[in-house]
């Protein structure tokens, strides 16, 4: 696809702290595609996709170390409050509810290219324990799918979103379509192309409502446009979108992304950074991962490999790919045999 992130430098990693609202340093956390361009079944909201992201950035560092996480509802509502959210915590109960009543089912589209996308399959997008004691200690305990963790820890393709920016977003489109457009802001040439019918799916519109484009630009696509352009600093770009004809009828979109100077600057601070921590530290461009390491010895074992050997191989001709793990795994995968 042509990206270029400060995480090929700094690692996958989020930024900022997600307690503390900042212009100057704001909270991102990586997420990876598959789990924003995604086929849902259930009560899933836009809020709900604002509380998954907030709570994925709060435990990060702690995806993969513990199976369940506990945080204070009354601080998780702190935040969302000052962004504009309700006084009450009711509403946080219920939609942690409905994330563990969502199923998800991952599916490769958009140029994802990530084979652990097809072994995904489909999960809820969260645990946790809602009984009424539960409720009474004023925490909410959670954790993230096993099968998740591993793809939103070393990602192929992901959306480094703005924590705070998407709580404040208020259109009933305007969050999913910046968790879509941020995943492609990116690239290099900040283009996204995808089909008017596609969009529709990703945004969960209903089939019977805004049928023609006309209905579906005035209350789908413009309204939510002109939220995240509204303010650009918030988003770190703005965006600008062409239709595109196929006969009589509109089939395509085409989206365009500017990145604002700011978050320029900032990603220009962060490289440079990354490039002398990395120099300082002797640090290691095509580092396996863990994760990656048991899944390349299980394929190597399966087909009777020296594991050394097919390493080595991979290490020989790899040009500093993105994600190091998921481009070890995915050599071991499409590999024939050893010369």
């Amino acid at each position: 696809m042509g990206l270029f992130t400060e995480d090929e430098l700094t690692g996958i990693q989020p930024t900022g702290s997600a307690w503390v609202v900042s212009q100057d340093d704001p909270a991102t956390v990586p997420v990876p595609l598959q789990t924003t361009i995604v086929d849902v079944k259930g009560p899933y909201t836009e809020r709900d996709r604002k509380l998954w992201v907030f709570l994925l950035h709060a435990v990060f560092d702690e995806l993969g170390e513990k199976p369940m996480h506990t945080l204070s509802v009354r601080e998780i509502n702190a935040v969302f409050r000052e962004v504009g959210g309700d006084h009450n915590t009711k509403w946080l109960w219920d939609s942690a509810r409905r994330l563990a009543a969502t199923v998800a089912e991952w599916k490769t589209t958009c140029e994802l290219g990530d084979e652990r996308f097809e072994e995904l399959g489909v999960g809820a997008l969260l645990f946790a324990n809602l009984t009424k004691r539960s409720r009474g200690t004023g925490n909410l305990t959670f954790g993230f799918p096993p099968n998740l963790i591993p793809i939103i820890k070393e990602p192929m393709r992901f959306a480094r979103l703005r924590v705070h920016f998407l709580l404040k977003l208020s259109g009933k489109y305007a969050v999913t379509l910046y968790e879509i457009l941020e995943g492609f802001a990116n690239r290099r040439d900040g283009r996204c192309e995808v089909a008017i019918d596609d969009l529709r799916t990703w945004l969960k519109v209903p089939d019977d409502a805004y049928p023609d484009w006309k209905n579906f630009r005035h209350r789908v696509l413009r309204p939510a446009i002109d939220q995240i352009n509204a303010d650009p600093i918030g988003a770190g770009f703005t965006v600008d979108y062409t239709p595109v004809r196929d006969g009589r009828f509109y089939k395509k979109i085409v989206f365009q992304m500017t990145k604002t100077d700011n978050r320029k600057a900032t990603e220009r601070l962060m490289k440079a950074k990354a490039s002398t921590k990395k120099k300082r530290q002797g640090g290691d461009a095509l580092a396996i991962p863990t994760w990656a390491e048991e899944r390349a010895r299980s394929i190597a074992q399966e087909k009777g490999w020296d594991y050394h050997a097919l390493e080595r191989e991979w290490r020989s001709f790899a040009n500093d790919p993105e994600n190091p793990g998921a481009a070890f795994v995915g050599f071991c995968k499409q590999k024939k045999a050893l010369r």
